[in-house]
């Protein structure tokens, strides 16, 4: 099967007969409880981080399987549950999922959540690639079930969001029924519960450790002696393409470290060096143990390794790495309801004490109307905070500005905050309610009245909310409707000294349908295309490949070389006898273009051919109309998802402004296919462009055509297929021309 990380963890989740998936939508997690709730597990979204832990410890407390997923900031959030669940155990198995975002695609930091685990005192496993994710949950509940604690789960974005091919095992026996066994002394941690428990902690972590020495998730790949490599996570596909003539030595359970392992595998090799992302979490922990060994220097303690920073670690390059040519920003959708409201913002020179979703762009030209953006919940606290110390005439012009899932994640408190602790000259709240969790990918929340699924349930009302807890000025408008109402209203609360809040409410134009349909009947919901549901886990499976009802497959080495793709020729015509090396295509444009469909249907095609294939992405912020690229590499054996630059041996570019930014990816002598090698005017659909690219790239690939249509009607609904069948046939017209 070719799945994202994302997506082998929630097959995995399934396989395993998890009773219970919660969490908070948060970019690069959020597609792991979508498609297990596809794919029929019980999945749910919870008003923040820390409730969904708490939810996910509950259920293990009842001897159940539970995940709880989240992004890395997420954590912080969920830290201080997290932190006594290591005290108090559990009955059944607690994985807890965080997703780091090194290079920040749509975060507001870069943080090392590696670090939690040390801190929290709970195991932590780091799969490298989509294989290791669905592998590795296995590992994590037989951990979690053996030793009694929560398992941290770190992926990366590259992890999340790259898909690479996976043989699933198929389901794992059922465990026991949940049931329920009181245990004072183990799950109330007063402090004379508490001092036993933090000795059996540590106690297991020791056996944990002595159990890791010798761990099959731990693996040792040979070679030139003169070189060892020590890697963990998304780092390890990219040292083993930069060298891959290196002895490595590769991490899957990163806590506690298998320091005695660690230690023999230098003593094979004459230089050890540490590959890893982030902060310098192994590299100070070797360092602490008295091993030799190198780490990176600083310059690339930030953002994302990839094989070409990683070749300059290895020989010691540490000179200014040159800026890639700036890409198009995101901004706001056209005719996005918060357009109206940052105008008004801007026009009465308020001061915006900003927070975290799509209305963040409200900072970029040109509004440029946001003044600060800290974490969830922030704007209520910090504009409260400036309110009290700013002199009258400026704190007058403060207004906190929140979205509607921000605000019932961690707004709620800081309304309480206002009403408990007002500023003399009052405060106003504006919160902008768009029906849904715009950003990560629209959602539902508390306040939208409707579950994971879209299914009805009780919802949150702002304004009731507020009236109840004492705001006695609550104000309802639709600036896009009314914009003058809405600055009269606005007006009037900044210079009165009474607590206001002002809710303006209009869905997002991307959610409009689905919300409107729901309003009417709410049976009618949009379910998962056929095409999401096969990229979710049932299918897409590799006609000579096997597929989710076949039996199981022989657990694979965290680090084995033994891919699919290299299968001898074995199976329908398959291309990699005809691919020597790995072939590696970048496909760029801008948010709403396709680019990413139109990779997914690129990887699928080479996926059905019988290549080993890998295709990775960053999306988040930069699809709101921002440069988007995604990488797309297959051959017999490929390791980093990741194009290097200027190796690209193709670049498929969608707009005319994004050629020159992405040129550089491109090797000398590379094929650029260029926006106007295609007519729009020729093609049955605009829509279809993508696929009119793809056209003109498969003239050029050892792909047949048959396999190029099956994968577009794999990834489009039906209604859809023969315009873009109608597309393809004329790219690759273009592209057979002399």
């Amino acid at each position: 099967m070719f799945l994202s990380g994302n997506e082998a963890v929630a097959l995995a989740a399934l396989h395993l007969h998890f009773a219970l998936g919660t969490g908070y939508p948060g970019t690069p997690s959020t597609e792991i409880l979508e498609r297990f709730s596809e794919l029929g597990g019980k999945a749910q979204w919870a008003p923040n981080e820390k409730v969904a832990l708490e939810v996910a410890l509950g259920a293990a407390f009842g001897g159940a399987r539970a995940i709880a997923t989240m992004k890395h900031v997420g954590l912080n959030v969920a830290a201080d549950p997290l932190f006594t669940a290591a005290h108090t155990g559990v009955c059944g198995a607690l994985v807890v999922v965080s997703a780091d975002d090194p290079g920040m695609a749509s975060s507001q930091n870069e943080q090392d959540n590696r670090r939690y685990a040390v801190a929290a005192s709970v195991p932590m496993l780091e799969p490298a690639d989509s294989q290791e994710a669905y592998d590795f949950l296995f590992d994590a509940v037989e951990i979690s079930e053996r030793w009694g604690l929560p398992v941290l789960f770190r992926l990366t974005t590259r992890v999340c969001h790259s898909k690479t091919i996976v043989q699933p095992r198929g389901p794992a026996p059922e465990p026991a029924p949940p049931r329920y066994v009181r245990d004072l002394r183990g799950r109330v941690m007063i402090p004379a519960n508490a001092r036993p428990a933090h000795r059996r902690l540590r106690e297991k972590l020791t056996e944990i450790q002595r159990w890791n020495e010798t761990s099959p998730l731990n693996a040792t790949i040979p070679g030139d002696r003169s070189l060892g490599i020590v890697a963990s996570g998304a780092a390890y596909p990219h040292a083993r393409e930069a060298a891959p003539e290196a002895s490595f030595l590769k991490l899957g359970m990163t806590h506690p470290l298998p320091i005695e392992a660690i230690r023999r595998f230098a003593q094979t090799v004459q230089r050890v060096q540490v590959i890893e992302e982030g902060d310098p979490y192994l590299a100070d922990s070797l360092a602490a143990a008295g091993l030799a060994a190198a780490g990176k220097p600083e310059v690339f303690h930030l953002g994302e390794l990839n094989v070409s920073r990683v070749r300059r670690i290895l020989v010691g390059d540490d000179s200014p790495e040159p800026k890639p040519p700036p890409g198009k920003p995101p901004q706001l959708c056209p005719g996005c309801p918060h357009r109206a409201v940052f105008q008004v913002l801007g026009k009465l020179g308020c001061i915006a004490a900003g927070d975290i979703g799509c209305y963040t762009l409200g900072v970029l030209p040109p509004f440029e109307a946001m003044d600060s953006c800290v974490c969830m919940g922030a704007s209520i606290g910090v504009g409260l905070g400036l309110r009290h110390v700013l002199p009258e005439e400026q704190a007058r012009k403060v207004v906190s500005v929140i979205g509607d899932s921000t605000f019932v994640h961690s707004g709620i408190t800081g309304l309480v905050e206002m009403i408990y602790n007002p500023p003399a000259t009052g405060h106003v709240i504006l919160i902008l309610d768009n029906g849904t969790t715009a950003m990560t990918g629209l959602q539902e929340h508390p306040g939208t009245g409707r579950t994971l699924d879209h299914t009805p349930t009780g919802r949150v009302v702002f304004e009731d909310l507020a009236r109840a807890l004492g705001v006695t000025h609550v104000h309802v408008t639709d600036p896009t409707k009314d914009m003058a109402g809405f600055e009269q209203v606005l007006v009037e609360a900044l210079n009165s000294d009474q607590l206001s809040l002002i809710i303006a409410r209009r869905p997002c134009l991307l959610a409009a349908k689905r919300i409107n349909a729901a309003k009417q009947d709410p049976r009618k919901r949009e379910a998962p295309s056929a095409a999401s549901a096969s990229k979710a886990g049932r299918g897409m499976a590799r006609p000579d490949g096997p597929g989710p009802d076949q039996p199981p497959h022989r657990h694979r080495s965290p680090a084995s070389d033994a891919r699919p793709g290299e299968r001898g020729g074995e199976g329908p015509a398959s291309t990699a006898s005809a691919a020597p090396r790995v072939t590696s295509v970048v496909i760029a444009g801008l948010g709403g273009q396709g680019v990413i469909k139109a990779s997914d249907i690129l990887a699928e095609a080479a996926f059905a051919a019988g290549l080993d294939v890998k295709k990775s992405e960053l999306h988040g912020m930069s699809q709101r109309g921002g440069s988007v690229t995604s990488d797309v590499r297959f051959g017999p054996l490929v390791f980093s998802p990741m194009v290097p630059a200027g190796e690209a041996d193709c670049l498929v570019v969608l707009a005319a402004d994004q050629v020159e930014p992405n040129r550089h990816v491109l090797r000398p002598g590379g094929l650029l296919i260029s926006p106007d090698v295609i007519d729009e005017s020729e093609l049955p659909n605009r829509r279809s462009l993508n696929v009119a690219f793809l056209g003109v790239l498969s003239a050029h690939l050892p792909i047949d055509q048959q396999t190029w249509l099956a994968a577009i009607r794999a990834n489009l609904p039906e209604k859809l297929h023969a315009a873009n069948e109608q597309a393809f046939e004329l790219g690759r017209r273009k592209g057979q021309a002399p």
